[in-house]
């Protein structure tokens, strides 16, 4: 040791901080990290900023209500090896499920404020913040998410625009819907009239229900477009009822087939209301062909009633006639 100079002294220990800083970096390139979100949508966006290196699950089932939810011991699991937890900020039941996990090192982000994520702009801004949170939780990955990021958001617009695109296309635009609140920004956005609206069934009055019936009973309204999270009977007795389409819509990716995305989602709502839309004007198209019909036949008869009331005053006069001779 005491051939060892002052320079190799400073050498070891710049090399031995290097070697102490490595191992205690949290969330490195190099490891796998583990984000919990706690729905789909949020592990749909999640996975398409960050790709390599990392395991996206997410607890809650794609055909439940974020608030009505309960949890179960396998979702407290997946909270135990979480590095990332993803929220909306609004789930009653996350801050108990953390506390049961004992998980006291995982980051949070919380997207809160941020409105419905159903409409393109919405999306945008979900994405926008689990980017900047991300960054900054993976500073090593911060190009790579940015560059996800800017493709990804690329993605949304090709798609909204093909959407619009599409409605208008079909000459739908304006067409007059009822919908479940939670949906209305999308129908908006899509150029939707919407004329009335209601609030999950469970909280509605009868008189909220009777104003919705009464909305409904408008000839012009041509679909009821209820959000499958929240419940679609109320929905469909209201289309039974007034003779528009029933339109199901979900939003949150996979509790539908063929839905696993959120790009899937929004192509598959617009789908089925251009479907619903279809239906109702091809079935009001057969009521006005039977109505034709209908008059049609009327007027056939009244026509035929005439005839044998002409030829009946006809052969009476000339009985008469031949009477007198």
């Amino acid at each position: 040791m005491k051939h060892i100079t002052k320079r190799k002294y400073v050498l070891l220990l710049a090399g031995a901080l290097l070697v102490l800083s490595c191992c205690t970096m949290p969330l490195k390139a190099a490891q796998n990290t583990t984000i919990i979100c706690t729905n789909s949508i949020l592990a749909d966006f999640a996975s398409n900023l960050v790709i390599e290196n990392v395991t996206i699950e997410y607890i809650m089932p794609a055909g439940a209500c974020p608030t009505h939810f309960d949890t179960t011991p396998s979702d407290v699991s997946k909270i135990v090896s979480a590095d990332i937890i993803i929220s909306l900020g609004l789930e009653p039941w996350l801050d108990s499920l953390v506390n049961s996990s004992g998980n006291t090192h995982a980051q949070q982000i919380k997207c809160t404020g941020l409105g419905e994520w159903n409409i393109p702009s919405g999306a945008k801004k979900y994405v926008e913040k689990i980017r900047d949170e991300l960054s900054r939780l993976l500073p090593t990955l911060n190009e790579t998410i940015q560059t996800n990021a800017e493709n990804y958001i690329a993605q949304i617009d090709e798609t909204a625009q093909q959407l619009r695109e599409n409605i208008t296309a079909k000459g739908h635009q304006g067409k007059q819907i009822i919908c479940m609140q939670w949906q209305q920004d999308f129908l908006e956005w899509l150029g939707c009239n919407v004329t009335s609206f209601y609030g999950p069934p469970e909280g509605l009055s009868t008189q909220d229900m009777l104003d919705v019936a009464k909305a409904a009973s408008s000839e012009e309204i041509c679909a009821i477009v209820d959000n499958l999270q929240s419940g679609t009977d109320f929905g469909a007795r209201i289309a039974s009822e007034s003779g528009a389409s029933h339109v199901i819509f979900t939003n949150f990716p996979g509790a539908i087939p063929s839905t696993d995305t959120y790009l899937k989602m929004i192509s598959y709502n617009t789908e089925q209301l251009i479907n619903g839309i279809a239906t109702f004007e091809y079935k009001q198209g057969e009521i006005a062909t039977l109505g034709q019909k209908v008059s049609l036949l009327e007027l056939e008869r009244n026509v035929s009633l005439l005839v044998v009331a002409i030829l009946g005053i006809s052969a009476f006069i000339l009985l008469l006639l031949y009477k007198k001779k």
